[in-house]
């Protein structure tokens, strides 16, 4: 599972500067200037009555239309918002503050086509800002569109190479292209700039482990941990490594964590029930594909290693159950496990033999 930080929709929050008293008159300049103070001063409620003022005395002012939606935008009120956003626009269509600010806005509503026509539109008029190539970017990559969001975090990372989340986002981009080591390239950098973004951590152990550098992938599992000790998912993905290498007492614990942090993961159940029967620990086993079976009822395969469980335990009869509820369940399994099964029982004569 990669995962993405899920970028702040900062908005641009100019104080304009005041034009003279005879351009829209004292009423609407003092109103402004009150509702400037109020709104950086914590106070966007309050911020609005000024503004709202201000265009009553003026109801050409772009610039209270353009603050009024800032407060409004910082109040969660979208809607209201994005009408400021279209009149400050209106009256001055190549605003591009107030052009960015609406695209923040339209992804808030979720409409993220018009979004990216701002965006665009701001990448046009400012070409060397690059906060609108983040957030094109961030709607590229929720779109799947994996390469154009790289090109965008590029053009962030030339012009912001300092900033950590840009080699981080364009990492993630890499990553979803499947571009490895690429990617691993970002996600080192983006560590160099700051050690301390556990998603940074987590998505290189992804890359590692998906190109069976499973050692690597543990250490950076690891550092998740120390970060973030409550992390379920670095517990799983760390087991399914260690598990690769053959250490299944050190998986058994990490999945063990897994499912405190998470007693609804099936998942974990599942693979510690796995580790366990190469552990030769067949009881615990049962319990774990039990436990998966009762969350997932229809789960072929935890019918089937339970049932292989059972013919080790000698458990005949509940063996054969398991495994023909299995077969019922996907057909299709059949092909895939029976080979298992019959290793299973033969193994487990040998075994009584002895």
């Amino acid at each position: 599972m990669m995962r993405r930080s899920i970028a702040t929709l900062t908005l641009v929050s100019s104080l304009f500067l005041i034009a003279p008293a005879s351009t829209w008159g004292a009423q609407a300049q003092d109103a402004l200037n009150e509702g400037l103070k109020l709104h950086e001063a914590g106070k966007p409620k309050e911020a609005i009555l000024e503004y709202s003022r201000a265009i009553k005395a003026n109801p050409k002012l772009a610039e209270a239309y353009f603050n009024r939606g800032n407060a409004y935008y910082d109040l969660g009120y979208n809607a209201q918002a994005l009408q400021d956003y279209n009149t400050a626009l209106r009256l001055n269509p190549t605003d591009a503050d107030a052009l960015y600010n609406r695209g923040n806005t339209y992804r808030r509503l979720r409409k993220d086509d018009l979004g990216l026509k701002d965006y665009d539109a701001v990448i046009k008029l400012s070409p060397e800002d690059p906060k609108s190539y983040v957030n094109r970017g961030d709607i590229h990559f929720d779109a799947k569109r994996y390469d154009l969001a790289a090109q965008d975090y590029s053009q962030a990372i030339r012009l912001d190479p300092q900033n950590p989340e840009n080699y981080y986002n364009r990492g993630n981009s890499l990553l979803a292209l499947d571009k490895r080591d690429e990617a691993i390239k970002d996600y080192d950098h983006t560590l160099s700039l700051d050690n301390k973004l556990t998603e940074a951590y987590y998505n290189r152990a992804i890359a590692h482990a998906a190109s069976e550098r499973y050692e690597k992938a543990i250490l950076d599992f690891t550092e998740v941990l120390k970060l973030n000790p409550k992390s379920a998912y670095a517990f799983f993905n760390r087991a399914l490594a260690q598990a690769k290498l053959g250490r299944y007492e050190a998986a058994v614990e990490d999945y063990s964590e897994t499912m405190r942090l998470d007693p609804k993961d099936p998942e974990a159940s599942y693979n510690r029930g796995l580790a366990y029967l190469r552990l030769e620990k067949y009881d615990y086993a049962a319990r774990d594909f039990s436990d998966v079976i009762r969350i997932q009822p229809r789960n072929a395969a935890a019918y089937i290693y339970r049932g292989i469980s059972r013919i080790y335990q000698g458990k005949e009869k509940e063996a054969d159950a398991d495994i023909q509820n299995a077969y019922r369940l996907d057909p299709a399994v059949k092909a895939k496990l029976q080979p298992i099964v019959d290793d299973a029982k033969a193994m487990a004569k040998k075994n009584a033999k002895e």
